[in-house]
């Protein structure tokens, strides 16, 4: 496999090719392909070019220090652009879509020994042990882990977060606006916070049963814009998107249901609401794509006095009355 060439994955099955030649990313489809990797990419002979990497394989690239982090402690060994850091992390990304190779195995963890641990720094820890598995999108430290839960008997995924003391008691904060979101009957991922109040856990919504993975993509790909755009956009055009792809039997409740997570952000005045913390599931393409559930909540203000939504309304950026 040449240097500046992945593989791409969807499920356990290879299904085309990105590649970076001349100053342009490359996407090709395998002949007999019949999985999309985007609702905004069909099946097609014709090469997917962009001057940028397709939003659909920015959407669960690390961001900001975290992606910093992991490339100043590969980039002795291995060239960092965008191609390098997929070929790296691309087997443990978050999704469906992984790059060059398959990670298959579990880990030998146990949910009730992240949760009820009294380990100082056992984030670090694991984050040390398993650097290279931060295929999720964001600025903070996120590991993707698969851990036995002793309630269902059954491995299971994972995503845990931990932050730094920039941002004190953030697990707290972000476990109790879950909380409220769950008690306004606002579907939400299974979550936990651990017993000493440093990590939340939430568990992976887009694994099938048989292990297989849902399509996952948020409003950045939706809206063809990559993770730099992902304050840009408004609440009019997440609408929009719900519209046009949310079954016809479904659009109306789903509407309800993205009115109501948007009233829980400004009574919770969650200034992070961005395009990538919105999403919809599907199978295999949009006929039965439907609104994932609501994820990602914090109350911002409490660290940024003065922030403001993180998406227009009606042209501005306010919080509601």
């Amino acid at each position: 496999m040449k240097e500046n060439k992945l593989k791409v994955f969807i499920n356990q099955d290879f299904s085309g090719n990105l590649s970076y030649e001349n100053d342009k990313y490359i996407f090709n489809y395998l002949e007999n392909c019949s999985n999309v990797v985007s609702l905004t990419m069909p099946v097609r002979t014709q090469s997917w070019v962009d001057k940028k990497l397709h939003p659909i394989f920015q959407m669960n690239m690390p961001e900001g220090a975290l992606k910093d982090a992991i490339k100043n402690s590969f980039a002795k060994i291995k060239k960092m652009d965008d191609i390098g850091f997929l070929e790296l992390i691309g087997p443990y990304m978050l999704g469906r879509i992984k790059f060059n190779e398959l990670n298959l195995y579990e880990d030998n963890l146990q949910l009730e020994n992240i949760l009820h641990n009294s380990k100082e720094n056992l984030f670090d820890e694991l984050l040390s042990k398993f650097a290279i598995r931060s295929g999720v999108s964001g600025v903070q430290p996120k590991l993707l882990l698969s851990a036995h839960n002793k309630t269902t008997m059954k491995f299971e995924h994972f995503i845990v977060k931990s932050w730094s003391d920039e941002y004190p008691q953030l697990a707290l904060n972000e476990y109790f606006c879950m909380r409220a979101i769950r008690n306004a009957n606002l579907i939400t991922p299974e979550f936990y916070l651990s017993d000493d109040l440093s990590m939340f856990v939430i568990k992976r919504f887009d694994i099938k049963d048989d292990d297989s993975y849902l399509g996952f993509e948020d409003m950045c790909v939706l809206t063809a814009r990559g993770t730099d755009g992902k304050y840009d956009g408004s609440y009019e055009e997440c609408a929009r998107v719900i519209k046009d792809i949310i079954a016809p039997q479904h659009k109306k409740e789903t509407l309800k249901t993205f009115f109501k997570a948007i009233v829980m952000n400004h009574l919770l005045q969650n200034g992070d609401g961005h395009l990538k913390n919105y999403g919809i599931l599907y199978d295999k393409d949009f006929k039965d794509a439907y609104l994932a559930p609501i994820y990602d909540v914090i109350t911002t203000t409490v660290y940024i006095k003065n922030d403001i939504p993180a998406l227009r309304m009606s042209d501005g950026k306010l919080w509601w009355k």
